[in-house]
């Protein structure tokens, strides 16, 4: 089997944050971005084993400054390293 590179699993998400992805202060709430991030990261792995893939662990996340309602939030995900069980994406 031949290998991917890099550029053919990754992939690229945007989107408008609205009010339902908001507190009432206008700051969109940790989960809906930890969301986009798992979408992302699932889009990336599966473009490269070609077929359904789920996360399994996250090692860390640290938000650090707000996102706000009217944000245009854009997400890349790439492989880092590919076992014979397991995928590793970091960006």
């Amino acid at each position: 089997m031949e290998g991917k590179t890099v550029a053919q699993s990754r992939v690229t998400t945007s989107r408008l944050m609205l009010p339902q992805h908001a507190n009432p202060l206008g700051n969109v709430h940790g989960g809906e971005v930890m969301k986009m991030v798992d979408e992302a990261a699932g889009l990336a792995a599966m473009r490269h084993a070609g077929r359904p893939a789920v996360t399994v662990a996250i090692d860390a996340m640290t938000f650090l400054e707000p996102v706000r309602i009217s944000d245009f939030l854009t997400l890349t995900a790439e492989l880092s390293y590919t076992g014979s069980t397991s995928i590793q994406e970091v960006r």
